[in-house]
């Protein structure tokens, strides 16, 4: 175990939490937690205790063992180790009255996540779930010039890495988009179609919904990890304007009837870049500190993945 130096310690530090699971983006976790000040990182742990060393090494916290290690150490926890092991974890922390952050999907299978979900409200505790792109400074923008859209159309792509490759293209980038689309169009979705097909993985690298809304609102996704360059963008159609916003640039533009003289008006301006991960911590370590609920509750991480099942097995049927 690492050693903590006496300068990085937080003994007045409001929440001690640690992060479970510290592999690639677990490790960015673990950086953000340690660089938040109502903070006191007590520990990290991975199922390598090789790569959670060197993170604690690195952070100046203690490498765990095992997540029952920290059980009586912590107030709260982020968990972001593989899908798979998500339920198993967070039930653990749940039951001794913890609250966790649990990256998406929520959990492997939706009766899973209906478990850690009605854990938490027996517990009255928090539980948040990882839809990072809620906090996407340009996803923020683009809502704030949304009005009343009659279709949104969402596009993922880039190229085949192995990291997310264990789990589906619908489980690993398509739930993003759905859970915008439930919220940014503040409806349920009442039918939809889908295809898809594998091609460099072991499930489904490619694919495409069409979705509507209980509002009469239509949507498109398109999602693939078999594109050779990276696009991620909304493009709101409404009576009034389109509006577009290419998520990963901050670059927004909006359409709209000009004058005789200029009969499109097109407006065009750039967000500032924000760390969107350390929004996503911040918020969580707010919710448990003022007793708020979170902006992504387990709610909503059940329903993006009960909807990415059906989106699933209809391409499974197809």
């Amino acid at each position: 175990m690492a050693n903590i130096p006496e300068s990085q310690k937080k003994p007045n530090a409001a929440l001690r939490t640690a992060v479970i699971g510290v592999g690639y983006l677990g490790h960015f976790h673990a950086q953000k937690h340690k660089a938040n000040p109502l903070i006191d990182l007590v520990g990290v742990c991975d199922f390598s205790p090789s790569q959670a060393n060197k993170v604690a090494v690195e952070l100046g916290t203690k490498a765990f063992n095992t997540p029952k290690d920290l059980l009586s150490k912590v107030d709260a926890v982020s968990i972001a180790a593989t899908t798979s092991a998500h339920y198993e974890i967070a039930k653990l922390f749940l039951n001794a009255g913890i609250h966790v952050f649990v990256e998406k999907p929520i959990a492997a299978t939706v009766a899973q996540a209906e478990e850690l979900v009605n854990l938490a409200e027996q517990k009255k505790i928090k539980l948040a779930v990882g839809h990072i792109e809620r906090f996407n400074p340009s996803i923020v923008e683009f809502k704030k010039h949304l009005k009343n859209p009659v279709s949104l159309e969402f596009i993922r792509q880039g190229p085949f890495k192995t990291r997310g490759s264990d789990v589906s293209v619908l489980h690993d980038l398509m739930i993003h988009d759905l859970d915008l689309l439930l919220w940014l169009s503040g409806s349920e979705i009442s039918s939809f179609e889908a295809t898809g097909t594998t091609l460099l993985s072991k499930t489904t690298d490619v694919a495409t919904a069409y979705i509507k809304m209980k509002n009469g609102l239509e949507s498109f996704i398109s999602v693939s990890r078999a594109a050779p360059t990276g696009q991620r963008s909304i493009r709101a159609l409404e009576l009034q304007q389109v509006l577009f916003a290419n998520t990963g640039t901050m670059e927004l533009q909006k359409v709209e009837k000009g004058s005789e003289a200029e009969p499109m008006k097109v407006t065009s301006w750039t967000v500032d870049r924000k760390d969107a991960l350390q929004l996503e911590t911040e918020a969580f370590v707010n919710c448990v500190l003022k007793d708020e609920k979170p902006q992504v509750t387990g709610e909503d991480g059940l329903k993006a993945l009960a909807w990415i099942e059906k989106i699933h097995q209809k391409i499974g049927s197809a």
